[in-house]
């Protein structure tokens, strides 16, 4: 299987995971946010939300093959599930080389203070999911390897 991700260059807009089975065919589709905390990101020198630097918006390029990572007790922030992502071409390999670790899939609203909003909000780098579309993606891909590319649209000319 694999993870194919579309992100818009304005990262305030979500743009579109999709699970494709290993004839391409998709599986699941649902929206993704690949932006970092405007705060956080300046508080630790990166005010621009650089990609390949630590605290920045989701890289894009491709990852390492991953399975979903079950935690027991539910991690503080990631919930439950989070599927790793650790970069080896493009971006996301620009990203590891710069020190950028720790960035998953993931879903919660952990960071929005408590208020249950809904919509997707930013996090420190990783790529956020709604909570039942993470439930139907670990549902879908159980102990399976997964491929995972991530890409930025490009601006219309």
């Amino acid at each position: 299987m694999r993870i194919a991700v579309l992100l818009p260059k304005d990262r305030t807009r979500p743009g579109t995971l999709r699970l494709l089975d290993d004839a391409g065919t998709p599986m699941l589709a649902m929206p993704c946010l690949g932006k970092s905390d405007n705060a956080k990101a300046l508080e630790n020198d990166n005010p621009t939300r650089d990609p390949t630097k630590p605290w920045g918006d989701t890289p894009a390029g491709t990852y390492r093959p991953a399975k979903v990572r079950r935690f027991t007790p539910e991690h503080a922030t990631l919930g439950p599930y989070a599927i790793p992502l650790i970069g080896i071409g493009g971006q996301a390999l620009e990203a590891v080389k710069g020190g950028r670790t720790e960035l998953y899939i993931h879903a919660t609203r952990t960071n929005d203070g408590g208020r249950g909003e809904d919509r997707l909000i930013p996090t420190y780098g990783c790529l956020r999911i709604e909570d039942d579309d993470m439930r139907a993606l670990v549902e879908v891909l159980g102990e399976t390897m997964a491929e995972i590319e991530i890409a930025q649209m490009m601006e219309r000319a």
